[in-house]
């Protein structure tokens, strides 16, 4: 009989190692109230918890650049 997997949590951490600030800003609400963003100074780290059977969509922006990164975890 196979086993029943286990879901788990991803830890994913963001660094500001640029002069800049920067943000992250979370694109879906997740059934929250409001988006989320953080504003990050030079130097700053925010960790984020990823829950498994979700996709996470997020936008990194400084003052010269801007990534759009997603992350499914099944």
């Amino acid at each position: 009989m196979p086993s029943i997997p286990q879901e788990y949590e991803v830890l994913l951490k963001f660094t500001n190692d640029s002069l800049d600030c920067a943000t992250v800003q979370l694109l879906r609400d997740y059934g929250r109230s409001s988006a989320a963003i953080v504003l990050l100074h030079p130097g700053e780290i925010v960790t984020l918890v990823l829950e498994a059977g979700s996709t996470y969509r997020y936008v990194l922006k400084t003052r010269s650049k801007l990534a759009s990164v997603s992350w499914a975890f099944l």
